[in-house]
């Protein structure tokens, strides 16, 4: 994002409103953070794509599925705002979907098969990303 940031380019926003893009940051950092102390407090992996050995749906799980990821879109788009340029912009549906195709898709799936109908009615309740 940083090298996209210095290709030519209007700016998007006038004086220090960039720096609101902290926020975000912050928020998205947060999420994660939180989310990953809960993975650790109940001793289950981290690793994406690895087995669970407990199903997490309290704290920032039980607003969304994906905390962790969607942390890292929170602090990506806090971060375009920041560079206040529109090429910063074009990551974010790109690793959307990356996110989405490659790794929630297949750790639903895991998720699912290791902790089934509990893992299905989490699903019922609590949505993928917001």
């Amino acid at each position: 994002m940083l090298l996209l940031s210095r290709l030519p380019g209007a700016s998007l926003l006038p004086g220090y409103f960039p720096l609101f893009g902290v926020v975000p940051i912050a928020a998205g950092v947060a999420s994660a953070l939180w989310a990953a102390r809960l993975f650790a407090r109940v001793g289950t992996n981290i690793i994406p794509l690895t087995p669970s050995s407990a199903l997490v749906i309290e704290g920032p799980f039980a607003y969304t599925r994906n905390p962790m990821y969607l942390g890292m879109l929170l602090a990506l788009t806090g971060l375009a705002v920041v560079l206040d340029s529109v090429w910063p912009w074009l990551v974010l549906p790109v690793f959307y979907a990356v996110i989405r195709l490659r790794f929630v898709r297949h750790e639903e799936r895991l998720m699912e098969a290791t902790f089934g109908d509990a893992y299905r009615a989490y699903c019922g309740r609590v949505r993928r990303f917001i």
